[in-house]
């Protein structure tokens, strides 16, 4: 019989369901949309119909009767509290105390756990990437929003309230931007996607030529401009663009600096839609990194691209799932 154990990544804009075998290798995958302005019971209605069906094909594919799903895994964003299976707070979804863990639990009859999607995407490198069983290590995303999980010792750190490596929130300039956390300045309000392209945004509002320039070159609407339009207008030439990216690369390795010299990692690895910038944004985050990091701590680390790529969540979610029953057993 093959165990298996379902893995969710559960986002804003999409949901990602995938059957992970004991090794954390994808058997069986499946996306779509998550449609979060239609409510929490819609998107857990058909979370579970895309889940069911994954379970479905791979059992006839294999033979009925032949996997056994041992656990789920779900990676969310937001205020968890995970030992109720309960999503407190997720903004990107609009859900307020959200008892995902037992209607899947429920449902699936197997056990569920709920774990921050940037942890989630940390688990899953730190155990299925290329460079997979690093003792100290950081992931970072560099996505939509700004993310990190934390490998220390040989341990996931996730904190007191389950809210470790909040790292997109670290302040970098006390007179910056107010961010929605609260605070002014934070490492999000250069280097996240939302906020590349507000500063695009805000630069043809001001009548920047080359700033115009980004949303005629990718053929949509000055307001529709987003960090991945940057990135294309970016590679073709545009120095407003390429500034913009060098910026947030700088500002990115400022926060990387105060996260080195607290945690003298071992490695950090980079992911996230926005990191795919490649070049434009990480090598100005490396000069950084040189230019204000301690050279002795700074210079001890090596960094990595993403193995796993967006499947690291997914990954990370099922086989903290696996980490758990393991637990369980050895008790």
């Amino acid at each position: 019989m093959n165990n298996l154990y379902l893995g969710i990544d559960l986002g804003g804009t999409k949901m990602l369901a995938a059957l992970i075998d004991e090794q954390g290798r994808i058997v069986a995958k499946i996306q779509e949309p998550t449609f979060a302005d239609r409510g929490a019971d819609d998107v857990i209605r058909r979370l579970i119909v895309i889940s069911d069906a994954l379970i479905a094909d791979e059992s006839a594919r294999a033979g009925a009767g032949s996997i056994t799903i041992r656990g789920i895994g779900v990676a969310v964003a937001g205020v968890l509290e995970p030992d109720q299976g309960i999503i407190s707070l997720a903004t990107n979804l609009g859900w307020h105390n959200v008892q995902l863990g037992p209607i899947l639990e429920k449902w699936f009859h197997c056990p569920v756990h709920i774990l921050n999607d940037a942890n989630a995407a940390a688990f899953g490198e730190w155990m299925a990437g290329e460079k997979a069983g690093i003792q100290d290590m950081i992931y970072i995303t560099v996505s939509t929003g700004i993310g990190a999980g934390i490998i220390s010792g040989g341990r996931l750190i996730q904190g007191t309230t389950h809210s470790a490596a909040e790292f997109g929130h670290i302040t970098i300039d006390r007179s910056g931007p107010l961010c929605a956390c609260g605070n002014r300045g934070c490492v999000e309000m250069y280097t996240a996607g939302h906020s590349i392209a507000r500063r695009a945004w805000v630069a043809i509002q001001a009548g920047e030529p080359e700033a115009a320039a980004i949303a005629a070159l990718n053929g949509v609407e000055p307001e529709r401009v987003t960090a991945e339009h940057v990135a294309v207008a970016a590679k073709a030439g545009n120095d407003f663009a390429i500034r913009l990216l060098a910026d947030a690369g700088e500002a990115l390795g400022c926060g990387i600096v105060t996260f080195a010299h607290l945690l003298n990692p071992a490695l950090i690895v980079i992911g996230g839609s926005v990191s795919q910038s490649g070049a434009l944004l990480l090598d100005p985050m490396l000069a950084a990194i040189r230019r204000y990091g301690i050279s002795k701590v700074v210079g001890s680390i090596t960094f990595a691209s993403s193995a796993l790529g967006g499947t690291a969540g997914v990954i990370g979610a099922a086989l903290w799932a696996r980490e758990h029953l393991a637990l369980k057993q050895t008790l």
